[in-house]
């Protein structure tokens, strides 16, 4: 399983990130979780973003790693947390789709249209 990272859109304006042809909208001071991988792609989009508009080179300008620093942090884990409850906490996110299963397998009504 892959780490976890906080990523924090640092910018005075909201953020679209591009992740596998997919859009990934943060907006601005809003810190969400995605895996390392995607976390770590959408801040160096970010930076380079906003190392362009500052006019600076986007590639190795020392303040890329600042910026970097001040966009990604890890998720706080309680310590308390021992490997069975997080699958019990992994099983419980699993059971909204299963409340819902019916729903999924039943046909919607028709409404009658009115002449």
């Amino acid at each position: 399983m892959e780490n976890v990272l906080n990523f924090t859109n640092i910018d005075s304006e909201d953020f679209v990130g591009k992740y596998g042809g997919e859009e990934i909208p943060v907006r601005e001071g809003e810190t969400k979780a995605f895996t390392e991988t995607i976390a770590k792609h959408i801040a160096d989009q970010l930076v380079t973003k906003i190392l362009i508009r500052e006019r600076k080179d986007y590639l190795s300008d020392p303040k890329r790693e600042v910026l970097l620093k001040q966009m990604l942090g890890e998720v706080a884990v309680p310590k308390t947390a021992a490997a069975g409850e997080e699958e019990k906490k992994e099983e419980e996110m699993a059971k909204p789709e299963e409340e819902f299963k019916e729903l999924k397998t039943k046909r919607p009504r028709r409404r009658r249209v009115r002449k």
